[in-house]
């Protein structure tokens, strides 16, 4: 493209040049016609001198007024005039039907014409005159006419070389624009007249500047809306290149991943700088070895940490059609943490074996002492009212057992919070009366502070009853003979506080971190009291949780537990 404009100035170049030759062709040609003429009016002069015996005075003032020399044939003499007549003549060089002929006379060009009689064609004379060229007879006409003409050409061709230059400056504008325009920049204005050849494509340009500008704004929005949606996922995802590459990760990989996320990846990132467990990267090595091949690979895998985090990892190769280029392959990597899902499963697991386990010791004491007063233990009174004994305790543990697992059942269900005005201190009192036999057995002390709580709450009061409940009795069953109880209500301006202490056995401190798991009861190593089932803590942990509270613990072995219930303040004014 850039040598098209030198190609149209050869061209033009070449046609003035030809041009020029063919104006010098045909004024030379022209200026020969008239000389020719000329001379044969000069010749039918001759003719007629002859006649009127004229010829020597007729021809004196040819030489001065025309510069034409005649010679009289047959031409007598040694002149060099004389010798090229006869050679013309004795060489028939010019006839009657061809009287023309261009001669050397004193090194200069002459044009040779031959007359002839009219009738008898007889030759009579040559006459000779310089040969006339329009360079030499019309000089001053003719390089005024050069001079004009080469000016317009030069002209002609500056003003073409201008406008090419301004095409060129435009064009290069025009280009710059496009560029602009992909680079998301501003474009600069070309001013252009209507009549300007490239008025229209510059309007089309400004067009296609508004509408790429346009649809990349709303492109890079889409873009930022996905970003930041697959960056506030709680999915893992990676995106990777051919080379394996990592061109986009969220923080959820991150975080499953337990490794730090930048805000963009930088352009040496491959997925070996996040990925460290071996399975995982075997699946994204197998999609990159056979990129041509469209894969979904899923499997649940155990990361590498201390954590010990379980995932379900999805490695899908993304291909287009059958001719796709291998270098737009991507690899797509979705983690889902199944951590969670993994230990439920598992406390699922080891809730069903301990509540078997549970059941099964008060079902085989049961049996075991009905089998033996069937076989004849009943005839001793002694015995008989013993096993008996025994059995109503077994089944009253089986019983209770029963219910702490079908509480807990309902409290898993997440049951609808049923909101009524509680009065806790009210409630307090109705299950302390309700503990009574087991307190006054025990010789226990309790101590009751009410005074920071104002009442009544918006609660629901079956939640709470079964709350107190637990906790009085676990103060009561793990307490000391002679020990001491202190309940403690209390309201601020943000929740409402539950303390019950104990001046029981006490915990260690595994057991405080694993007292809220089910069926998990004290090492029996510090405890003689393991008459419960396990749950209740359990169950009160998971209340709690349902009213938005928390509950905590504190311990120390052989001197006592103080629980700590914080529930999110619903005050009645």
């Amino acid at each position: 493209m850039r040598n098209r404009p030198k190609t149209k100035t050869v061209i033009f170049m070449l046609g003035a040049i030809i041009f020029y030759a063919l104006i010098w062709g045909m004024s030379n040609h022209f200026v020969r016609s008239e000389q020719r003429q000329q001379l044969v009016g000069l010749g039918s002069e001759y003719r007629t001198a002859l006649t009127t015996k004229t010829v020597k005075k007729q021809t004196a003032s040819w030489q001065r007024d025309f510069s034409a020399q005649v010679v009289a044939l047959p031409a007598n003499g040694n002149s060099e005039l004389a010798k090229i007549a006869r050679n013309v003549a004795d060489h028939n060089l010019v006839n009657s039907g061809a009287p023309f002929t261009k001669v050397q006379y004193q090194n200069k060009d002459y044009l040779l014409y031959l007359v002839s009689a009219p009738i008898s064609k007889k030759s009579q004379a040559v006459l000779l005159q310089p040969l006339r060229r329009v360079s030499q007879n019309y000089a001053l006409i003719w390089w005024s006419f050069s001079f004009l003409y080469w000016l317009l050409v030069a002209l002609f061709i500056w003003l073409a070389f201008l406008k090419a230059k301004d095409q060129r400056q435009k064009l290069a504008l025009m280009a710059a624009n496009v560029q602009a325009t992909g680079a998301q920049a501003e474009a600069e204005p070309i001013l252009l007249t209507p009549d300007d050849p490239f008025f229209e494509l510059e309007n089309r340009l400004k067009d296609l500047h508004h509408f790429v500008t346009t649809e990349l704004a709303d492109a890079q929005l889409h873009e930022q809306g996905l970003r930041s949606l697959i960056n506030n996922l709680p999915l893992g995802v990676m995106l990777l290149n051919q080379a394996g590459q990592v061109e986009m990760v969220n923080r959820a990989l991150g975080t499953i991943l337990d490794v730090p996320i930048a805000a963009k990846p930088g352009l040496d990132d491959t997925y070996v700088d996040y990925v460290k467990t071996y399975a995982l990267s075997r699946m994204i090595e197998h999609a990159l070895r056979q990129p041509q091949v469209k894969r979904h690979q899923r499997r649940d895998i155990q990361l590498v940490g201390d954590e010990g985090r379980f995932v379900e990892a999805d490695v899908i190769t993304l291909v287009g059609s059958p001719d796709h280029n291998e270098a737009d392959m991507k690899v797509l990597v979705m983690l889902f943490d199944l951590t969670e899902i993994k230990q439920n499963e598992q406390m699922q697991l080891d809730f069903v074996a301990n509540a078997s386990h549970e059941l099964r010791t008060p079902v085989t004491a049961i049996s075991g002492y009905a089998e033996t007063l069937l076989a004849g233990a009943q005839d001793d009174p002694q015995r008989r009212q013993e096993f008996l004994t025994t059995i109503l305790e077994q089944a009253q543990h089986l019983e209770a057992l029963i219910q702490d697992i079908l509480q807990l059942s309902r409290a898993d269900q997440a049951m609808p919070i049923r909101w009524q005005s509680v009065n806790l201190d009210h409630l307090l009192q109705q299950e302390l009366q309700l503990a009574a036999p087991a307190i006054k057995q025990r010789q226990l002390t309790v101590a009751v502070d009410t005074k920071h709580y104002h009442g009544p709450t918006l609660s629901d009061q079956l939640k709470l009853e079964e709350i107190l409940k637990n906790l009085i009795t676990n103060a009561v069953r793990y307490n000391v003979a002679g020990g001491k109880i202190n309940v403690r209500l209390a309201t601020d301006a943000t929740q409402t506080t539950m303390i019950v202490s104990d001046t029981g056995i006490g915990l260690t401190t595994e057991d405080q971190t694993r007292i809220f798991e089910r069926f998990y009861r004290v090492d029996q190593a510090h405890s003689h009291y393991q008459t419960g089932t396990g749950l209740g803590l359990a169950i009160v942990a998971n209340l709690v949780d349902q009213l938005g509270g928390s509950i905590t613990v504190r311990s120390q072995l052989g001197v006592g537990s103080t629980f700590t219930v914080k529930l999110p303040l619903n005050h009645i004014a």
